[in-house]
């Protein structure tokens, strides 16, 4: 079974891996912009999708974590 795997870039992004190492390339990604309207965070979320349609990958801006997230 492939570990989740979340890293915290520079720029205060999440990324939330769940494919790992064999997961393969990403092929589709999807904005959740659109759905905003009624949950604001959504704005901040990218889904990733691999070769088969599945889900690989979220991206999450930092406006959209929780703060303890980024504590030490």
């Amino acid at each position: 079974m492939a570990e989740i795997k979340v890293t915290v870039q520079d720029d205060g992004r999440a990324i939330v891996d769940l494919a790992g190492e064999a997961g393969g390339e990403i092929r589709d990604s999807v904005a959740l912009d659109e759905l905003a309207e009624d949950v604001p965070a959504l704005e901040s979320i990218v889904l990733h999708f691999d070769f088969y349609g599945r889900l690989a990958r979220i991206e999450i801006a930092d406006s959209a974590l929780p703060p303890a997230l980024f504590d030490d």
